[in-house]
């Protein structure tokens, strides 16, 4: 393993106790995946803000619907989510991001970086 690769690891580690600490409904396989793909949804699409069909975004193929769903229900008791009525069809479910979860996923973005760029130099490609 070369440095660089060593350093990454190193902040690898450090972030995923960040996480422990700071990300209490992270903790589990189901949550990190619930979390995750909310976090990627909200930083690429604006629109997911407004809400869109869950099973778009949250499919995995070794959790099953209840267990997402579970999370998910965690989420929304712990004050990252809302779950509302669909505007058209009221037989579905939104889901709507609060400014908590939003915060957060800020706050760990920030913290990936600052955790990485302590002893790797980085460089946006984009």
């Amino acid at each position: 393993m070369n440095k660089t690769e060593q350093h990454l690891f190193e902040a690898l580690t450090e972030i995923n106790q960040w996480e422990w600490l700071s990300l209490p409904s992270v903790r589990s396989l189901v949550g990190r995946h619930v979390y995750f793909c909310l976090a990627n949804e909200i930083m690429k699409n604006v629109e997911v803000r407004a809400g869109q069909p869950l099973k778009q975004f949250l499919f995995h193929p070794e959790f099953t619907d209840r267990a997402i769903r579970m999370k998910l229900r965690e989420f929304e008791k712990d004050g990252l989510i809302e779950r509302l009525p669909d505007d058209i069809d009221k037989r579905y479910r939104r889901l709507v991001p609060t400014q908590a979860l939003v915060d957060a996923i800020h706050k760990h973005a920030k913290t990936l970086r600052q955790t990485i760029e302590k002893s790797v130099y980085c460089v946006d490609k984009h």
